[in-house]
């Protein structure tokens, strides 16, 4: 991922939730995988955007770098932010003069190694602290971007306090996030009217909340379901996730559950829609599953648009045999009788135009039948592969 994520509404939504609980008087911890805490485009750009929701807001922050290897979190604070009579303790520090309403943004990736190992404690000790400060709207304010081995010890294991909360990335991610994301891609193949609308909706299914690997997919996968499994097999190794499938967790999630936290952090798990959802590329192996994955998307898209072209087709055989013929047939073929002027199920309108209809209306006899074996494929839960899908568009053209 890159800094194009920040436009996505979800990820958008991570950066305001963090600008937000600064904005109620709390320092705030953005805490997000070891996978992605390790990504120095991620976290850079996920900084930035923090500080552009701030200048936003008309709120002071600056960005707090690395002072070195041996400098530790206070000194590293004290030369990013003052410049005369610097503190030495970390009150002094949270009430300075120079710092008065002012947000410092940090990434732990960004600092040198005693001032990493030495965060958690300084966090603590910064908690603890803002308790005390005289005047809390005008002390200095903490965002840091860090992991979750990197969180301060608060009383009972919780993951926040009053003066402190966390903000982890965790289901923030949507389907439309997604859409987007690949929609914006020049490079992406383009497959012709609703086919390419099949196509981004099995990424979308597939690739789920990894956005690095729809990208992939936006780019290499050209729709064919078969292609698929040798993509995934060949994209990314993850350990192997701490639950089997899906399972429910509920909108009130707002961490990943203590089961999964391993998982999390190597970016195997995350939560999709309600959802724990395991990584796309372990699906290589599990052929039915990612079949299943297809036939969604498959049909999401390509129902209606049967449907759509099943109403013009009984529209145009109407008109072409005419409204009584139509009613004879349809009465005389099936039991109940099937009214010419409702709606004639697609298997039904099917043998009406094999019957009715001669050689000269074999334009209407190919849509009918392929409109009819995609219905029957996409019912039973059968994706159909790019080839069927091609013919299927091309033989309803003329319903157009």
């Amino acid at each position: 991922m890159d800094e194009r994520v920040w436009r996505l509404p979800g990820p958008r939504g991570f950066v305001r939730d963090v600008v937000a609980e600064r904005g109620r008087g709390r320092h705030v911890l953005a805490v997000l995988p070891q996978v992605l805490a390790a990504d120095a485009i991620f976290t850079d750009s996920l900084g930035v955007a923090v500080l552009e929701e701030f200048a936003r807001q008309s709120t002071s922050a600056r960005r707090i770098y690395d002072a070195g290897e041996s400098a530790s979190v206070l000194d590293t604070f004290s030369q990013a932010l003052i410049f005369d009579n610097p503190p030495a303790t970390v009150p002094a520090l949270l009430t300075h003069r120079e710092v008065e309403q002012l947000v410092a943004v940090v990434a732990a990736r960004d600092l040198g190694t005693a001032a990493r190992d030495g965060l958690p404690e300084f966090l603590a000790r910064v908690e603890l602290e803002s308790h005390a400060a005289k005047n809390q709207a005008q002390r200095l304010s903490i965002v840091a971007i860090l992991t979750r081995d990197e969180l301060p010890g608060f009383r009972g294991g919780a993951s926040s306090d009053v003066a402190m909360t966390s903000i982890w990335w965790w289901a923030r991610m949507a389907r439309w996030d997604v859409a987007a994301h690949i929609a914006d891609l020049a490079e992406r193949p383009h497959l012709q009217g609703v086919l390419d609308d099949v196509r981004a909706e099995s990424i979308v299914e597939v690739a789920r909340w990894d956005l690095d690997l729809a990208e992939h997919l936006a780019v290499a996968w050209a729709g064919e379901p078969n292609q698929l499994p040798s993509l995934l097999k060949d994209w990314r190794i993850v350990p192997a996730p701490a639950v089997n499938g899906s399972r429910y967790v509920g909108t009130g999630g707002l961490q990943p559950p203590e089961m999964v936290l391993a998982s999390w952090d190597e970016r195997a798990v995350e939560a999709w829609h309600d959802q724990l959802s395991v990584a796309a590329c372990s699906l290589a192996a599990e052929p039915e599953k990612l079949s299943l994955l297809v036939w969604a998307a498959q049909a999401r898209v390509l129902l209606p648009w049967i449907e759509e072209h099943r109403s013009a087709l009984q529209t145009r055989v109407a008109e072409m045999l005419g409204s009584r013929r139509m009613a004879a047939i349809l009465s005389g073929w099936f039991d109940p009788p099937i009214k010419a002027d409702g709606l004639v199920e697609i298997g039904a309108l099917d043998r009406v135009v094999q019957k009715a209809l001669g050689s000269r209306d074999a334009e209407w006899r190919d849509a009918s039948r392929r409109l009819r074996d995609a219905r029957n494929c996409l019912a039973h839960m059968q994706p159909l592969s790019l080839g069927e899908q091609q013919s299927l568009l091309a033989a309803c053209h003329p319903l157009h």
